[in-house]
């Protein structure tokens, strides 16, 4: 089968690796569409990675058809259409144990990656597709969606409520849509143009370029000094930085975006306006059927915030562009 490695500072390229076959509990999944993700670009960016761990396959976005079942596999069937849930833990832990994988406090097992043509996936982590979702859609939801859905989620988002977001990619945008669906006025935060262009016809009352101007002074004027809550996704220490000016007194900061462990908050800055500060990490496995009917029932278009569709033979080029910070979402797709 074919296989994304990276070779590390920007290089990537499409190899030929074995087939893999499944283990107990394992299904294989035939790919349908894989995503390109915000994370997948840290590795990417990296120096060349050590002896043995270039064969890491990226990619944690994987829809597609369960084409073999391993031992003790009873609730699928091959033939059918999964969304897998990729964010495994150790299944020990009390995070575990109760849904909250995404968080899991004990030692979890490798993620195979499936930039690739096939991909080993343990059973229970693969959700069966209602008949009228698209790959488009379960793809968006795999990652990036159900990213996007969490934190807005856990701050009640309603039509009380302006929310800022900053960094306007896939998670980004598809906050535009769902705090939009929420009721919420969305007010977004990027220096692309390509982005913020996206984000309005995505459901943003406002866009903002962070480089031009006062982007603080920007929202307090649109918001009447400030909005109730903003919700950070770029992962860059400047925009950590800055989460404070964006908010009315009492407000909430939400971090999404991760990308830079040096200090990037001044406490005495959230400690003047008494703001609230959040976390929110991917989304737990119990939430995932809540995501999907949200989108169904709202009939929510979150599939346009795929903006450039590649097979996988063309991977080394897909990720040079994602690395521009231009596009929206891009996926690799498979015929079916």
């Amino acid at each position: 089968m074919r296989a994304v490695q990276f070779l590390g500072n920007r290089e990537s390229r499409v190899i030929e690796r074995p087939d893999p076959k499944p283990q107990p509990g394992q299904v294989i999944v035939d790919m349908r569409a894989a995503a390109i993700c915000g994370s997948d670009l840290h590795r990417y960016r990296h120096n060349p990675p050590e002896p043995g761990l270039e064969d890491r396959i990226p990619g944690h976005e994987p829809v597609g058809v369960v084409s073999e079942l391993g031992e003790g596999v009873t609730d699928l069937k091959v033939g059918q259409r999964v969304l897998v849930y990729h964010r495994i833990g150790c299944g020990t832990c009390k995070q575990c144990r109760t849904g909250n994988t995404n968080i899991c406090s004990g030692v979890r097992p490798d993620w195979p990656g499936c930039d690739c043509d096939r991909v080993p996936v343990f059973a229970k982590f693969c959700f069966p597709m209602p008949d009228d979702m698209s790959w488009d859609t379960a793809v968006v939801i795999a990652c990036q969606g159900g990213t996007a859905y969490t934190p807005l989620r856990g701050l009640g988002a309603s039509g009380r409520d302006t929310i800022v977001v900053t960094g306007l990619g896939g998670v980004g945008l598809n906050m535009m849509m769902f705090g939009s669906a929420m009721g919420a006025r969305m007010i977004g935060i990027d220096p692309m143009p390509e982005r913020r262009e996206l984000a309005l016809r995505f459901g943003a009352s406002a866009v903002i370029d962070p480089t031009t101007g006062d982007p603080g002074k920007e929202v307090a004027e649109l918001t009447s000094g400030g909005a109730d809550a903003m919700i950070e996704t770029s992962g860059h220490r400047s925009a950590h930085a800055k989460m404070h000016e964006y908010l009315r007194t009492e407000g909430t900061a939400v971090i999404v975006g991760l990308g830079n462990r040096e200090p990037s908050v001044n406490p005495v800055d959230f400690y003047r306006k008494q703001l609230t500060m959040r976390l929110s990490n991917l989304y737990p496995e119990w939430l995932l059927p809540e995501i999907v009917n949200f989108v169904r029932t709202r009939k929510l278009p979150i599939h346009q915030t795929i903006t450039h569709r590649v097979p996988l033979s063309e991977a080394p080029a897909a990720f040079r562009l994602a690395d521009t910070f231009t596009t929206g979402k891009i996926i690799f797709t498979w015929d079916d």
